[in-house]
């Protein structure tokens, strides 16, 4: 058949449910093993991994302010949310609020493998002075004794350090100075008592308790557009993530009243400098009118004249006013462009305070805004990074290429204001001279350009006090609009580790894991395990199955006699049957020939097994055993192997004396004798054609245990002259590639009448497909039922004596 001479796959690619189910229940307690260690393994996890727990709180940034709304001027404390966000996550703010907890002490119980924090639940309390700054983030152990009495114990430097002390005492070293005041001495004796615990704390300093928390803390959007960040923090101690949260969150929403406050402070006292000056600017004009009226001899009603004099005609008026409101922008501008100038602690709320209100506003604001926030984040930098690192010096370069941008948006808008000046000026002057020619004299000119600059002064002056009035009553008003949404609260569950996730990832990995075994055995399984894979890929007949034996073999291995009721016995009682069936030309005695592919097959437990059967119907029947290189028929009978059929082929001894009778009648064998050092010639010679004809003339049947013709050719030549030549195979030992071995002896040596064993066959293989029985299949073989019809067997007795968990295994 072209089957039978196709090379078969080293790869089992067909699927095969009972195959499948097989190595499942094989792999059952395997798999029950990898599950529990992974489920130990996520028990151990979980059970000694430091928790984390997670707390956070909602706070929502408020918009202007009712005060601002009222009086209609620029919020010059309005920020973005990111810059809300920097402000309340930099070092200062925090380390604000972080010193108002008490994290300067760790107070610790340390277990045997975990250490937990008693933050502020801890039963005693110290009050101590660090001498030394190597004591910080060391541990301190404390035992505390029935007396009241404590040992203190630390390691600096490499340094053990030991000190015994009472509670009324103050321990000094010189490292620390510090007194141990009790809460609940009862409960201190219960946790040292509980498992041996230990107490000990950590001191921490500013700079550390700043920098571990720092980490820690995370501030993120939560809706741009509704302006909701969430303050996060993550610690082992959840009552302290809770508390740290809480106080950062309320802090940012004091501070922001506070930092207002401060600016509109530093505002008014900016403009109270102002004034002082203005006041006395217009001081000194009201002056120099009064010393020019006294000198040129004006009266009040003249003065009173005098003053309406330019408002004579309604442009010259017109032209006056415009002059008086150019004066007073002038003056604006200037004190702006000398405060960017000049004062490097520039306060850009001062410089938008002056400019409220006015025409250039909106274009000067937005350039104040824009350095404003260089010079945030140049303050929000320097917590970080030192004053001469690159990335401040960048930033400084922006800075001063935006004040010199506004520079020189202020000059030019500057030189604008003076180009009208002048130009109303020279108006001015046309009309003053028109007017001279119509009889005013000079003194009268003088004295109304005198009034003229009073009034600009006092313009000036009158828009700083209304400017004050304003931000006094929005001082008054500050009220924070920021609110929080959502307290921190106490977490109950830890984030990590995360108990279903380890707990799901553990199950996932183990079925991962149990199902790439049993997918890897499952494509590599080239085991035989029924006929039914013999007969997939030869056409070799089957003359039947020999199940697996249960118990342990023997060491005389014939088993038909001693359990003639039992599965082997039956099972070889229907080989014997199947032996009929196959057709041979010669009459008289038979030659039966057993080989198998390689040793552990069980061809000799089948060769003396089959012999015992037969002779049970009174044919005489002799066992020859010529696997003279690893002889075990004599170990089978236990028997002496001193003679055998090395000697007889030499010719050293006779048959009859090497002829061994067994315990059951009519069955007689000759052992291998001593190993020869060339069995295959022995075996080959023409002295081996003589023994067998001397044998036929005594014997019915001839049983030959020939050596595995997969490994030698020894047996080759008595399988090709035997009348029953007998290939075992044996399920789940022999591989699927010793088929072609078989395949090999039927088309390229000849052997065509040969039939095939299989022995080993477990009892759950038949529920599968696996099973043997009666009936005609391949060729001369039988088909895949199972089931004798015999009745019962011993073997099933002894399953019912198991108890549930082997039947439930066994199943």
């Amino acid at each position: 058949m072209e089957s039978d001479n196709k090379k078969i796959s080293g790869i089992n690619d067909e699927f095969d449910l009972g195959l499948l189910i097989s190595i499942i229940r094989n792999n059952f307690l395997l798999t029950l093993i990898i599950f529990g260690t992974f489920a130990l393994g996520a028990y151990i996890y979980l059970k000694y991994t430091q928790p984390v727990y997670l707390s956070e709180a909602t706070v929502q940034l408020g918009q202007d302010s009712r005060t601002n709304a009222l009086l209609q001027s620029t919020n010059i404390h309005e920020q973005s949310i990111h810059q809300e966000i920097e402000l309340l996550r930099s070092p200062v703010s925090i380390g604000e609020s972080l010193s108002k907890l008490p994290l300067d002490v760790n107070y610790m119980i340390k277990g045997e493998i975990l250490s937990t924090e008693l933050y502020q639940t801890c039963p005693f309390k110290i009050y101590y002075e660090v001498l030394n700054p190597a004591i910080y983030k060391q541990e301190i152990s404390f035992h505390f004794n029935d007396n009241y009495g404590f040992n203190l114990e630390y390691s600096v430097n490499g340094q053990l350090v030991g000190v015994e002390g009472t509670l009324l005492d103050t321990i000094k070293t010189n490292d620390i100075a510090l007194k141990v005041t009790i809460l609940d001495y009862q409960r201190i004796l219960e946790i040292q008592n509980k498992e041996e615990n230990q107490f000990f704390i950590i001191l921490n300093s500013e700079d550390q308790i700043l920098s571990t928390y720092l980490s820690k803390l995370t501030v993120d959007i939560l809706n741009d557009y509704a302006k909701t960040i969430n303050i996060k923090l993550r610690d082992n101690n959840a009552r302290k993530a809770k508390e740290i949260v809480n106080t950062v969150s309320k802090d940012f929403i004091s501070n922001d009243v506070t930092r207002k406050q401060e600016s509109a402070n530093s505002i008014l006292q900016f403009i109270d400098d102002q004034l002082a000056k203005i006041y006395d600017r217009l001081y000194e004009s009201e002056t120099t009118i009064q010393q020019f009226r006294k000198d040129h001899q004006i009266d009040e009603t003249k003065s009173y004249e005098l003053q309406k004099l330019p408002s004579v005609d309604s442009r010259v008026e017109s032209l006056e006013d415009e002059l008086i409101s150019l004066g007073v922008e002038q003056k604006i501008l200037s004190e702006v462009e000398t405060e960017i100038s000049e004062n490097k602690n520039l306060d850009v709320y001062r410089l938008v305070s002056l400019l409220a209100g006015s025409e250039y506003e909106g274009i000067i604001a937005k350039s104040l805004t824009n350095l404003q926030e260089l010079l945030l984040q140049k303050e929000q930098m320097l917590y970080v990074v030192k004053e001469g690192s690159d990335q401040v010096k960048a930033l400084t370069y922006q800075i001063e290429i935006q004040k010199k941008l506004i520079i020189e948006s202020l000059t030019s808008v500057r030189l604008n204001i003076d180009s009208q000046i002048t130009q109303i000026s020279n108006q001015l002057n046309i009309y003053y001279k028109r007017s001279k020619e119509k009889g005013h004299n000079y003194d009268e000119i003088e004295y109304s350009r005198l009034l003229r600059i009073a009034a600009v002064n006092e313009s000036f002056y009158n828009t700083l006090v209304d400017r004050k009035a304003e931000y006094s009553i929005s001082k008054a008003g500050y009220v924070s609009t920021n609110r929080i949404l959502r307290e921190a609260s106490e977490p109950t569950s830890p984030i990590f580790p995360d108990k279903n996730g380890v707990i799901t990832v553990s199950f996932a990995i183990a079925l991962f894991l149990c199902l790439a075994i049993i997918l890897s055995k499952y494509l590599l399984f080239n085991d035989i395990m029924s006929v039914r894979d013999i007969a997939k890929h030869s056409s070799v007949s089957i003359l039947g199955v020999v199940p697996k034996y249960k118990k342990d073999i023997p060491n005389s291995q014939l088993l038909v006699d001693k359990n003639p009721k039992s599965m082997i016995s039956e099972s070889f009682r229907a080989l014997r049957s199947n032996l009929k069936y196959i057709i041979t030309h010669d009459e008289g005695p038979k030659v039966i020939s057993i080989t198998s592919t390689i040793s552990g097959e069980g061809k000799t437990f089948v060769a003396i097994n089959l012999g015992g059967i037969i002779a049970y119907t009174g044919n005489k029947v002799i066992i020859l055993d010529l696997d003279m290189r690893k002889p075990k028929i004599h170990l089978g009978f236990n028997v002496e192997n001193d003679l055998g059929m090395s000697t007889l082929l030499i010719g050293q001894d006779q048959i009859s004396s090497c002829i061994k009778s067994s315990a059951l009648e009519n069955l007689d064998f000759i052992t291998a004798g001593p190993i020869p050092p060339n069995p295959s010639e022995l075996i080959l010679n023409k002295r081996m054609d003589t023994i067998l004809d001397e044998l036929k003339t005594i014997y019915d049947y001839i049983i030959i245990d020939n050596p595995p013709c997969g490994l030698v050719t020894d047996g080759i030549e008595n399988m090709q002259k035997a009348d029953y030549p007998i290939y075992i195979c044996r399920s789940n030992y022999s591989k699927k590639p010793f088929i072609e071995n078989i395949n090999r002896l039927m088309t390229d040596n000849g052997i065509k009448n040969m039939c095939l064993v299989l022995n080993g066959l477990e009892h759950q293989n038949s529920k599968y497909g696996y099973g043997y029985g009666y009936g005609y299949g391949y060729g001369y073989g039988y088909g895949y039922g199972y089931g004798y019809g015999y009745g019962y067997y011993e073997e099933d007795s002894d399953m019912e004596n198991k108890n549930f968990i082997q039947r439930f295994l066994n199943r």
